[in-house]
């Protein structure tokens, strides 16, 4: 082979080593893209800041409820007469001009201090509390589902870098391989012990890995970018991952899936115990202290206090708690039939998953006994080959056949993994 195509070759490859290189100096676990994706999660963010909400709104409720509200009120009211001796007055002459003085009171000077306090609304505070708790306990379940979601669509897409990383490296080993072989055909052929059709046969087949190892990097690339897209990394450099080795979960107790039709029926049943509230009877207490006079004169005098009971009771509003309970329970059967039709898609689920685990894992052992074979072979023919007992065809042939298993074998345990991951997922 000239020089210059011995260059070309060397030249081609040097991105592939380098990148090689790369994978080996740089290195990040499953943990830390996980641990990203729960820092950057946005609906993992919305759920925590709803529950910092929620309970923000049972401080809302003990100041509404509970606390007295105080504030403070000023009033001036100018009411004129013409045609009059004043033109202010709460005693208008008979042919004054203006708004009647039994109205007006001939004007208005207030400035007061309103003290009002709510009584007996413990039951009230209470339902309204509820309510926000289980609305607390709604959005921490929305957020462990969250993370558990996340979690899942992180590990398949780790297994598909994972995978297209080893598919990378295998193609550039073997492209590496085949260029030394291509080296010794040509002292070979050069002596007249290679014919040049063997040469040029496995110089066909070491172009194809190089193609082959160009097409996986690009591969590495675009499932390493979803990675970090999924768990909020800016960060766009290729870096080695490690082999994955989950293990099975079995469910112990209940599954969570089912935690949130519990919360919702509770939910539902709060909303009414919070709807009925208003046919408790209300009681609250005011008290008010400043100026309220009619007129400036004497004005200094005015200043005084009061203070009273306001009382209320619902006695009839067209049967709306009847109506709003039969809501109620329309609303709880629709969630006991959701229920019912997500355990049957959950045991279907995790019995798939299951039956997927135990396929692949099967496959799994038959690939790597086959393996362990053919690498025997592989070391025989390569012997056969340098003493001209094997022709190139089957040489390449043989090859050719144990580049399959090993991809196969990186396929199926790939596969196996997001199989095991899968059926962790519902098993939850």
């Amino acid at each position: 082979m000239p020089d210059i195509m011995k260059r070309n070759i060397i030249l081609s490859f040097l991105p592939l080593f380098l990148f090689l290189g790369s994978l080996s100096r740089a290195q990040n676990s499953l943990q830390y893209y996980l641990n990203a994706a729960y820092s950057n999660n946005p609906s993992m963010k919305e759920s925590v800041n709803n529950i910092k909400i929620k309970n923000l709104d049972k401080s809302l409720n003990k100041a509404e409820y509970i606390l007295p509200q105080v504030n403070l009120t000023a009033n001036y009211l100018f009411v004129p007469y013409f045609n009059n001796d004043k033109i202010v007055t709460t005693n208008p002459e008979s042919n004054a001009i203006g708004y009647d003085a039994s109205i007006t009171n001939g004007g208005l000077y207030s400035a007061q201090i309103n003290v009002t306090k709510n009584l007996f609304t413990g039951e009230v505070v209470d339902a309204y509390n509820n309510q926000a708790d289980l609305q607390i306990k709604s959005n921490e379940y929305n957020y462990e589902l969250a993370k558990h979601n996340l979690e899942k669509s992180i590990v398949d897409q780790y297994i598909n870098c994972w995978q297209a990383q080893e598919l990378y490296r295998l193609s550039g080993l073997t492209a590496d391989t085949l260029e030394q072989q291509l080296h010794i055909t040509e002292n070979l052929m050069l002596s007249g012990l290679v014919k040049q059709s063997d040469y040029l046969l496995l110089k066909v087949e070491f172009d194809n890995q190089r193609l082959a190892a160009l097409q996986a990097l690009n591969s590495v690339k675009s499932n390493m970018y979803e990675l970090n897209v999924l768990a909020g990394i800016k960060d766009t450099s290729i870096v080695y991952l490690d082999k994955l080795s989950l293990n099975k979960i079995d469910l112990k107790g209940s599954s969570k899936f089912f935690n949130q039709y519990e919360n919702d029926s509770l939910l539902i049943l709060s909303q009414q115990n919070v709807f009925e509230t208003k046919y408790y009877p209300l009681l609250n207490v005011f008290f008010n202290a400043g100026l309220n006079a009619v007129e400036f004169k004497d004005i200094q005098r005015k200043f005084g206090l009061s203070a009273g009971l306001n009382f209320s009771l619902p006695i009839y509003d067209g049967n709306q708690k009847s109506i709003t309970w039969q809501q109620s329970q329309i609303n709880l059967n629709t969630i006991h039939s959701n229920k019912a039709n997500q355990e049957i898609l959950i045991k279907s689920k995790i019995k798939e998953s299951a039956s997927q685990v135990e396929y692949y894992f099967s496959l799994l052992q038959s690939i790597s006994s086959q393996l362990n074979d053919y690498y025997k072979v592989m070391l025989l023919v390569h012997s056969e080959l340098m003493h001209g007992q094997l022709s190139m065809i089957d040489y390449i042939t043989i090859v050719k056949n144990y580049l399959d298993f090993k991809k196969n074998e990186i396929s199926s345990s790939a596969a196996y993994q997001q199989a095991v991951n899968q059926f962790n997922y519902w098993n939850w």
